[in-house]
């Protein structure tokens, strides 16, 4: 007979995925789209069977046309207009409402703040560079300015990319 294994202890180990305010937002947005999109087919479902409805009351109305009056019969044939109207307009608000949050969902570009710190160093480096050639135009390639500006510009696109990755983490500590 084989013994069972007991993962509790790993399971108590395990760590919990650090949630990101962009990602719960995400995940906000979509739980509530699909909340959305389940009250909409409930809606549908209830105006399909409110016309099932309807139309079997139109029938029953129209064979015993003897007993009711048919002022009796457009009461009711507008007050089912009325409620079908009033479920059709109640869709119409949620599809309007569920494409404008998918619309302004889709809209987002997720990009971590390293990756944009980072690109805002490259481009004061290069800036910098550019800047640095204009000002050493004189004898571009012998000259040493040039290869000594190259190599600052190099070294601040280095420090910075550094200070953008180490300063985060030791920040978090």
């Amino acid at each position: 007979m084989k013994k069972k294994f007991d993962f509790s202890a790993e399971m108590n180990e395990a760590e919990p995925i650090k949630s990101n305010p962009k990602n719960e937002y995400l995940e906000e947005e979509n739980r509530l789209l699909s909340l959305n999109i389940k009250e909409l087919a409930s809606l549908n479902d209830n105006v399909h069977e409110m016309s099932v409805n309807l139309a079997n009351s139109l029938k029953f109305l129209q064979e015993y046309r003897l007993t009711i009056t048919k002022d009796t019969q457009e009461q009711a044939e507008k007050f089912g207009q009325t409620v079908l109207d009033k479920f059709l307009q109640q869709i119409q608000d949620k599809c309007n409402e569920t494409e404008r949050k998918i619309s302004k969902a889709n809209r987002y570009i997720s990009i971590p703040y390293t990756a944009f710190y980072i690109l805002l160093i490259i481009l004061v480096t290069l800036s910098s560079f550019f800047v640095s050639i204009i000002v050493a135009n004189a004898e571009i390639l012998h000259s040493s300015l040039i290869w000594k500006t190259v190599a600052y510009c190099t070294l601040i696109a280095v420090i910075g990319i550094v200070m953008a990755i180490v300063v985060p983490k030791i920040l978090d500590k």
